[in-house]
């Protein structure tokens, strides 16, 4: 199995914070015809906030690089490399 890019988990976080909208999401469960309208209705919004966090991760775990840092550009998401002084040639090379 392929290493996940630490980007998806990023991108997946900073859309929950962000979107914290468990009703839309149980709205595009039932939409994308994942449940029912009554199945979705008795998930608890744990459980809902679970399955939407689960489908992202899949969705993004498929894009390329280049993918991601464009999603990342998109929902302007500003992310750096934190080199310490002392590690500054190790951290470098090794990025």
């Amino acid at each position: 199995m392929a290493k996940m890019n630490p980007l998806v988990s990023t991108i997946v976080q900073h859309i929950m914070v962000a979107d914290n909208d468990p009703t839309a999401w149980r709205n595009d469960l039932i939409r994308n015809q994942f449940f029912s309208a009554q199945e979705a209705k008795d998930l608890s919004d744990r459980e809902v906030s679970l399955i939407h966090h689960a489908l992202l991760t899949q969705h993004y775990s498929q894009m390329s690089s280049d993918q991601l840092l464009k999603e990342t550009q998109k929902r302007n998401m500003k992310y750096h490399v934190n080199l310490e002084s002392e590690q500054f040639q190790m951290g470098a090379i090794g990025y």
